[in-house]
């Protein structure tokens, strides 16, 4: 597996390839958020620190890498904007993640994350974004460097903002979060873990 290395994928998106798509054809993926969905969700996590696997979640994205499914993270980081810490951080903490998932047997295809809020203190950040979900920058990114046909991808999270995320590419959507959400194309599930077989089988059919 590649080191993860900071690359711009479009001249609005930041991401980190892991590892190159091997053919051109487009094909099915996941996109999965990264706290509350891979890692625990404590409020802006930007130190290696802070870092909690979900219960399950790396045995999950194993078997997603078994069923050979392209997976990438596709994260807001307001945190950047907000100066609670920098986009060196956010790279170490998605270093440090990969480092952990090899240990499971796992990884993650590419790291791709939104630093942009409208209401951020860093400049440089503080606007709206293409990227920053529920906008389709970072799906099209991903499509763009892994070869994914995102309508038949699968996005995973436990916001509004990934069924938003969702409804933006056409594509179905697992929702982790509080509250049922009950209307076609959203699949309510507990975690990544219990959600992990009826993905693969969906994807893999």
């Amino acid at each position: 597996m590649k080191r993860p290395t900071g690359k711009t994928l479009q001249s609005n998106s930041i991401g980190e390839m892991m590892q190159a798509p091997s053919s051109r054809l487009l094909r099915p993926g996941i996109l999965l958020d990264r706290d509350g969905t891979i890692i625990v969700d404590y409020g802006y996590v930007g130190s290696i620190d802070r870092v909690e696997f979900i219960d399950g979640a790396p045995e999950a994205i194993a078997r997603f890498n078994r069923a050979a499914i392209p997976v990438a993270v596709v994260t807001n980081q307001a945190g950047v904007a907000r100066g609670k810490y920098g986009i060196e951080d956010v790279v170490q903490v998605h270093h440090y993640i990969a480092n952990r998932l090899a240990e499971y047997g796992a990884h993650i295809d590419l790291f791709l994350f939104s630093p942009y809020h409208p209401a951020g203190v860093v400049e440089a950040f503080a606007r709206t974004s293409e990227d920053r979900k529920p906008r389709p920058g970072m799906a099209r990114a991903a499509a763009d460097a892994l070869g994914l046909d995102l309508s038949a991808s699968w996005v995973v999270g436990d916001r509004p903002e990934d069924v938003g995320l969702a409804d933006a590419i056409g594509a179905p959507v697992v929702y982790l979060g509080s509250g049922e959400r009950q209307r076609p194309g959203v699949w309510p599930f507990p975690s990544l873990a219990a959600a992990a077989s009826f993905i693969v089988d969906r994807i893999t059919a």
